[in-house]
C-alpha cells in the first residue's frame, strides 16, 4: 500500500532537508479510542488505534463508519500508514471494506481498491481533525473538527496533557517552516522560557539556560509533559548553567524526550544531549568547595560549594540518540551532571544510544532513582571528580547485536580523580539495586583511579569480564580483606555471571575475589533472567536480602530486598521507556 508521511521541512539550511510534521500534539498511543463529530451522533465516527512497531515507530490504524441513510446499511473505509510520535498529521489512502456481518462472526471484510486519500490530525485531546479525498465520497465531505469525545479511549487519563492547539512560536523562537514547529536558536538566555507540549521544540544550535559566566544565574526552563525536543545541528545542546534550573516533569504516560533529526535511522551522535551545571563540590583543585571546572563541548562552568543546591528536577526523561565528539578528549554524554547538588530531583530518566557515555557524573552529590541506560556506545555509567551521590533501580542493557563492533565500553567507569588518585571529597557513590546486562567481550565494571562505591543488590550479567580493579590507590582505599576493609569500597548482596568475573593481575595487593567473598552474601551464579532484565517467577534472590541500613541509610533508600533492578512486582521501566520494559 502506497504510504505518504506528512513530516514538512524545519529549514533546509539548518537540517539538511530533514523534515517534520506541521505538528501539534503527536501521534502515540494516547489517540486510540473511537471519536465522534459533533454533529451527526452515533451514524458516524472515527476509530484509531496507534499499535507501536519499535523504537519510536507505529503504525497508525483508521476506520471510518458510517451509516446509509437510505437503508442503514454500514459503511467502512479503512486505512494504516506507519507514523510516529514526531508526527501529529499522517495521510495514508483509504479503502472500502465490504463483506462480513456488523456485530456477528459471519463473513470476512475483505479490502476493496484504493478510493481516496484520508489525513489524520491531532491537534489535542479535545481537538481531532478528519477529512479525506476522493470520487466516491461526494455523501462524505466532513471534516471532524472538535471532536465531542474519545468514546472508548485508551484510558481515562492516557490524553490528559495535551490540552491546547499550537497557537504560534514565542517570541525566544522562530517558526519552522511548518506551523507547530519551533526553532531555538543557539544562544545563551537568561529569561524565563516554557516549552510547551503542543510544539515540536528544535535546538538550533548550543542552547544554554543562564549564563555561562555567571555562577548565580536566576533564570529557569520548564518543559511540559509530553514535549519533544529536537537536536538540531551546529553542534546543539541543552546546558543548564549554574544557578539556573531545569523543571522537566514528565509522566508515565507522556515523558519528556529529547532525541535526534533523525531518530532510530540516524543512530547515535545526531546532537549533543543535556548537560546540567551546578555549585555542589569538586575534588579538582587543593581547596575544598572552590573548585570549579569547565565541561566538555563547551558546556559551561562549574562546581562550588553547596553540596544541596538545586538545578531543578528530571521527571520521566529520555535523552536520544546524542553525544557528538569534537575530538577523543572532548565529547558530550547523554546527560551530565556536572558539579550538581543533592537538592535536585532526578527520577525516571533514560538515556538511549549515546555515542560518548550514557550519564557521567563529575562531581557533585546529586542522587538519582529509577535509571535506564541502553545501547550505549561508550561506558554506560561513569563518574569521578569525587561523585558522593545514590542511585537506587538502574538498568543498563549493552547492545546485544554481537555481529557489530566499537558498541560499547565498560558498564562502569569509574574514577576518583586522574591527576590526583587520592583528591577529596573521594568518590563514594552508593549504587542499590542495578542489573547490568553486557556483552561477551566489554566488562561490566572498572573500578580505578582511587574510587570508592558502595554496591549493594547488583546484578553483572553476560560479559567477558564483570569486575576489574585497578590502581594501587584504589586498593588502598579500599583496605584489606576480609577483615580489614575500611569501607570505602564494598559490594554486598550482589550476583556475578560472566566468562570471567574478575580480572586478576599480577603485583596487586589482593585479589578481586577476595574482596568480593568478604561480605559473605555475594554470589558467582547464573540469575537465568527472562526476557533479558527480569527475574524468573522461582528465582531465590528476589527476597530475603536486604541492605545494609548504615551504608543505605532510609531517607533516600528504599528497602528494597531483591538483587538486581528488578523484583517480582509490576516493573518500574513500564511504560515511559524507549522498549517499555514491562514483566
Amino acid at each position: 500500500m502506497k504510504s505518504t508521511i506528512i513530516r514538512g521541512a524545519i529549514t533546509a539550511a539548518l537540517l539538511g532537508g530533514t523534515s517534520f510534521g506541521a505538528l501539534a500534539a503527536p501521534i502515540g498511543e494516547h489517540v486510540n479510542g473511537f471519536y465522534q463529530p459533533e454533529a451527526g451522533g452515533t451514524r458516524r465516527g472515527l476509530g484509531v488505534q496507534y499499535i507501536p512497531t519499535g523504537n519510536d515507530q507505529g503504525v497508525l490504524f483508521v476506520a471510518y463508519y458510517a451509516y446509509d441513510d437510505a437503508n442503514g446499511e454500514p459503511i467502512w473505509i479503512s486505512g494504516a500508514t506507519p507514523a510516529t510520535p514526531d508526527q501529529s498529521t499522517v495521510e495514508f489512502e483509504l479503502r472500502f471494506v465490504s463483506g462480513g456481518l456488523w456485530g456477528g462472526p459471519a463473513g470476512t471484510p475483505t479490502n476493496g481498491p484504493v478510493i481516496g486519500t484520508g489525513t489524520f490530525t491531532f491537534n489535542s485531546c479535545e481537538d481531532v481533525q478528519w477529512s479525506y479525498s476522493g470520487d466516491e465520497f461526494a455523501d462524505f465531505s466532513d471534516t471532524m473538527n472538535n471532536v465531542v469525545a474519545a468514546v472508548t479511549p485508551n484510558s481515562p487519563a492516557s490524553c490528559s496533557v495535551y490540552n491546547t492547539p499550537f497557537e504560534g512560536c514565542p517570541s525566544f523562537a522562530t517558526a519552522g517552516v511548518d506551523a507547530g514547529t519551533c526553532i531555538i536558536p543557539g544562544a545563551e538566555y537568561t529569561t524565563d522560557i516554557t516549552l510547551t507540549n503542543n510544539t515540536i521544540w528544535v535546538l538550533g544550535g548550543p542552547v544554554y539556560i543562564g549564563s555561562r559566566s555567571n555562577a548565580a544565574n536566576t533564570n529557569s526552563i520548564t518543559i511540559e509533559p509530553g514535549t519533544r525536543i529536537i537536536g538540531g545541528a551546529n553542534n546543539a545542546l541543552l546546558g543548564i548553567q549554574r544557578g539556573a534550573k531545569i523543571f522537566a516533569n514528565g509522566a508515565p504516560n507522556a515523558p519528556i524526550v529529547f532525541t535526534g533529526a533523525d531518530g532510530e535511522a540516524g543512530g547515535s551522535g545526531q546532537w549533543g544531549g543535556l548537560t546540567i551545571n551546578g555549585l555542589a563540590p569538586l575534588n579538582t583543585c587543593a581547596t575544598a568547595g572552590q573548585c570549579t571546572s569547565e565541561g566538555e563541548g563547551e558546556s559551561g562552568t562549574y562546581g562550588g560549594d553547596d553540596p544541596m543546591d538545586s538545578s531543578g528536577s528530571l521527571r520521566f526523561v529520555r535523552v536520544q540518540y546524542a553525544g557528538q565528539r569534537f575530538r577523543d578528549t572532548n565529547e558530550l554524554n547523554g546527560i551530565a551532571f556536572q558539579g550538581v547538588g543533592a537538592g535536585t530531583v532526578v527520577e525516571n530518566i533514560q538515556v538511549h544510544a549515546n555515542e560518548d557515555d550514557g550519564v557521567e557524573f563529575f562531581g557533585g552529590t546529586v542522587n538519582a532513582r529509577n535509571v535506564v541506560l541502553t545501547d550505549i556506545r561508550d561506558d554506560s555509567l561513569d563518574w569521578t571528580e569525587g561523585w558522593t551521590g545514590s542511585i537506587q533501580n538502574l538498568l543498563v542493557i549493552q547492545n546485544q547485536n554481537f555481529n557489530a563492533v566499537d558498541v560499547a565500553d565498560r558498564g562502569i567507569e569509574a574514577d576518583n580523580l586522574e591527576g590526583n588518585n587520592n583528591a577529596e571529597p573521594r568518590s563514594q557513590p552508593k549504587i542499590a539495586n542495578a542489573t547490568f546486562i553486557g556483552r561477551p567481550d566489554r566488562t561490566g565494571a572498572t573500578l580505578r583511579r582511587g574510587t570508592g562505591t558502595n554496591l549493594t543488590n547488583v546484578i553483572f550479567n553476560n560479559f567477558e569480564n564483570c569486575l576489574d580493579i585497578d590502581d594501587s590507590a584504589t586498593f588502598e582505599a579500599a583496605g584489606t580483606p576480609p577483615n580489614d576493609l575500611t569501607g570505602v569500597l564494598t559490594i554486598q548482596n550482589s550476583i556475578v555471571n560472566c566468562t570471567v568475573n574478575f580480572v586478576e593481575e599480577p603485583g596487586d595487593p589482593w585479589t578481586v575475589s577476595s574482596w568480593f567473598d568478604a561480605a559473605g552474601t555475594n554470589m558467582e551464579m547464573n540469575p537465568n533472567l527472562q526476557n533479558l532484565v527480569f527475574p524468573p517467577a522461582n528465582a531465590t534472590y528476589t527476597s530475603g536480602f536486604s541492605p545494609d541500613p548504615e551504608l543505605f541509610p532510609a531517607g533516600f533508600f528504599q528497602n528494597l530486598d531483591y538483587i538486581g533492578a528488578f523484583g517480582q512486582g509490576p516493573a518500574w521501566t513500564a511504560g515511559w521507556t524507549l522498549q517499555n520494559y514491562n514483566n
